[in-house]
């Protein structure tokens, strides 16, 4: 029997939890300072946004220093622009990333920007001191001569690191302390021996994709941690009959703003929502439709002040506008070369799931998440998603595996299916467009390790399947926008071309 959420926590958990979470959260706060701030064309977007906000007053990013460093973006004509007879509109410009993200960066980087007054782009200049150095002397005896110089180029010091370094931080060094602080909390309830609480918390830390992504910019960990409060939120409500109107409102608010950074996520908005409905159809109507509301609203503002229009770009991608002179997309590599030449489904299926990309076989701390997503299904039933009555207290996260279930179905079944994301998402460590429902998944493998407390061959695989998703994360940590590690070895032992 799993413990009720006013037990208090015991202290080998108390002890083992607080060192896995400062651990956890002490890596990604070290890597996210030493790692680079630009780190492909993905952030770089999105980073030429913001200075175009902040420099310019515009979403043309034209004038961004670092704009010709991503191909993340599209040429185009603003919506409505005046023009003389006969003349064509000027075109510009833009990050092809939805707008709403950039924007509230920009905002939130302002104050500091006016009171510093520095230039993001601006660069310090250090002369270099004069220092011996060895170099090829094929006259010498030993083919080198020593020689006293000092070197042309002056050290470059840029300003940007210290403003955009502490958006890292506060978009995902922050989330991710305060996503393990709630997870440990969830599991209080769901975890039923100390082995799968302790195994559940440490994989959370360590043996997702999420840690390697927090040091730079992206959707996919916003979304992912904003995605886990709202659920969070949601049990509060389902499982322990909180349902106050800031819960609802909050709920709707929290579903909704990880959708406006993972659009998939719009999924998990109707799903809460539906949910709630049995229980709660007036609560729900009100707060949690007003709190919802309020992101949706966010994102059609920023997108029509970027664009003159809600369209996102990305639905122009093939197109005029991502085909300007010498754009990337017009010669694709690599995976972006499936966008034109698609893999069969079935192909393409098996490495999002099982390949070289796969959210199972990167990280097969997940398989014992679908065997605790079927216990906690058989053993919640019908009850637990409100459509029988219950006939006992009920199992705490059941209603999650549900929500799980459903999501991964359709993500799985819409970017197999998607004609213009056929690519595994580019150059990038995992299946990324996957990694906002990882917290979900972690609410599920403790039901499927628990087990493992006293069956030492099952605690043995989950070991196993720890130290595999573990390694795929270490492969990730110098840049997540990379290969995997199972693509490079393929394709290095010539079992899997890619076009280059």
């Amino acid at each position: 029997m799993n413990p009720p959420a006013s037990t208090p926590r015991p202290d080998i958990r108390k002890f083992a939890g607080s060192i896995a979470i400062t651990a956890a959260v002490a890596v990604a706060l070290g890597v996210a300072l030493r790692q680079p701030t630009f780190m492909g064309a993905n952030d770089i977007s999105r980073w030429c946004t913001v200075w175009s906000l902040l420099e310019r007053g515009t979403y043309i990013i034209d004038e961004c220093p670092w704009q010709a460093e991503t191909q993340d973006k599209i040429y185009r004509a603003p919506k409505g622009a005046a023009t003389k007879p006969g003349e064509a509109p000027v075109k510009h410009y833009y990050s092809s990333k939805p707008a709403l993200l950039p924007t509230l960066m920009a905002g939130a980087l302002y104050p500091a920007r006016k009171l510093v007054g520095v230039p993001l782009d601006a660069v310090v200049l250090q002369k270099r001191e004069p220092r011996w150095s060895q170099k090829a002397d094929p006259t010498a005896t030993d083919g080198v001569k020593g020689v006293y110089e000092t070197p042309p180029e002056p050290v470059r010091w840029p300003a940007y690191v210290l403003y955009l370094k502490p958006m890292i931080i506060l978009l995902n060094v922050i989330p991710f302390a305060l996503y393990l602080l709630l997870f440990a909390r969830l599991l209080d309830r769901a975890a039923g021996n100390d082995w799968a609480w302790l195994y559940t918390l440490l994989a959370a830390g360590f043996g997702t994709y999420l840690l390697p992504f927090n040091q730079t910019l992206n959707n996919h960990t916003i979304a992912a941690y904003i995605g886990f409060f709202a659920v969070y939120v949601f049990l509060r409500i389902w499982d322990e009959e909180l349902a106050t109107p800031g819960r609802f409102a909050a709920a709707g608010f929290l579903a909704a703003l990880a959708a406006a950074n993972e659009l998939p996520a719009l999924a998990l908005l109707a799903l809460l929502g539906g949910f709630l409905m049995l229980r709660h159809p007036r609560q729900t109507l009100t707060w949690y439709t007003l709190g919802a509301a309020i992101p949706v609203l966010a994102f059609l503002a920023a997108q029509y002040a970027a664009f003159g229009e809600i369209k996102l770009a990305y639905e122009s991608f093939g197109g005029e506008e991502y085909l300007y002179e010498g754009s990337f997309w017009k010669t694709p590599l690599e995976l972006d070369a499936f966008n034109e030449a698609p893999e069969p489904h079935a192909i393409y299926l098996f490495h999002m799931t099982f390949g070289h990309h796969g959210f199972f076989s990167l990280t097969p701390l997940f398989l014992f998440g679908i065997w605790g997503g079927l216990r906690l299904v058989r053993q919640g039933g019908l009850a637990a998603i409100g459509l029988a009555r219950p006939k006992g207290p009920g199992e705490p996260l059941a209603v999650a595996a549900w929500i799980t279930g459903v999501l991964t179905v359709v993500l799985f079944a819409f970017y197999t299916w998607n004609p213009k994301a056929r690519n595994y998402g580019g150059s990038a460590q995992g299946l990324r467009w996957l990694f906002w429902i990882i917290p979900l998944w972690m609410m599920l493998v403790a039901k499927g390790v628990e087990a493992g407390a006293s069956r030492r061959w099952l605690r043995g695989l989950a070991l196993l399947a720890l130290f595999v998703s573990v390694v795929s994360v270490g492969y990730a940590m110098r840049n997540p926008w990379s290969h995997p590690w199972i693509l490079d070895g393929l394709e290095h032992l010539g079992l899997y071309t890619l076009k280059r």
